[in-house]
């Protein structure tokens, strides 16, 4: 098994490949699972374990005819095509100078990726009681490192702390399921891609100027074009607020809180943001 730096798929000699297709055969059924393979963890990954839930097939039937770009949902494709998608996000993101897991073996709807543990979100896990100021530290790191990929032209997704990790201090992406960029422009994908991670920095912020922080750093690294588009975003759903309040306290659940907690802070401070730097 061969790791070459730059390159985002390892080489396997003929044993090697007969163990990793036996490892395969035992994961069917599964979407995620993981196996011990040449002394090392992996995970395995089967687009084709599980079918795609009737909400997220009706959104892209009707993405088409939806009047704003950001509200559209990636385009509809087979369990191989969604392999070869997260593939070749991987390969842009490592082109870029991104860590990414490396990808094992590769076929039809099944990757098999290499572990980069500790990813950032286990991270958070065991520092929300020990070391508040080090967890949001980590917090505005996912912020600072997505505003850096998308001043590198990339889109992520779908961001959330558990797709991002560190490797030898170079910023890390995982999970690249979605690509919104395929069917909006990218400077609207990103401005999606910072909405969605905002709902975790908001919710799983310790400090209350933790927000305020990462915003000012996603701003610092990330193209300039990207928050006039977050602006419509949260324009769009600034009407989710008034009714998200009324229930904050009774039937609202996880991501309701999420959206509120996020709508709350963008809504507050997206433009005294403008007042700190941003890329040209």
């Amino acid at each position: 098994m061969k790791d070459e730096a730059g390159r985002p798929t390892m080489e396997l000699d003929a044993d090697n490949l007969r163990s990793l297709q036996a490892i395969i055969a035992e994961s069917r059924g599964r979407r995620i699972s993981s196996a011990l393979f040449g002394g090392s963890r992996v995970w395995i990954k089967r687009y084709d374990a599980q079918p795609r839930p009737f909400a997220k097939r009706l959104h892209s039937f009707i993405s088409p005819f939806l009047p704003y770009p950001f509200l559209r949902s990636p385009k509809e494709t087979n369990p191989a095509g969604m392999a070869e998608r997260e593939k070749r996000k991987a390969q842009a993101f490592l082109a870029a100078g991104f860590e990414v897991p490396r990808i094992v073996y590769g076929e039809g709807p099944v990757l098999v990726l290499s572990d980069v543990a500790p990813i950032i979100q286990d991270r958070l896990k065991c520092l929300r009681k020990e070391n508040a100021q080090e967890h949001d530290e980590l917090l505005i790191h996912c912020a600072r490192a997505l505003g850096k990929a998308h001043a590198k032209g990339l889109c992520h997704g779908r961001p959330h702390p558990r797709d991002f990790f560190q490797k030898n201090g170079v910023a890390g992406f995982l999970d690249f399921e979605e690509e919104p960029e395929a069917v909006m422009p990218l400077a609207v994908a990103q401005a999606r891609d910072v909405w969605l991670l905002f709902f975790q920095i908001t919710a799983q912020a310790r400090f209350s100027k933790t927000p305020h922080r990462a915003l000012a750093a996603y701003r610092a690294a990330a193209p300039a074009d990207v928050v006039p588009e977050l602006h419509r975003i949260v324009g769009f759903f600034r009407f989710t607020i008034a009714p998200l309040r009324l229930f904050r306290h009774v039937f609202l659940g996880g991501d309701g809180r999420r959206l509120l907690q996020a709508m709350e802070f963008f809504n507050a401070n997206l433009d005294a943001s403008g007042q700190s730097g941003q890329r040209e």
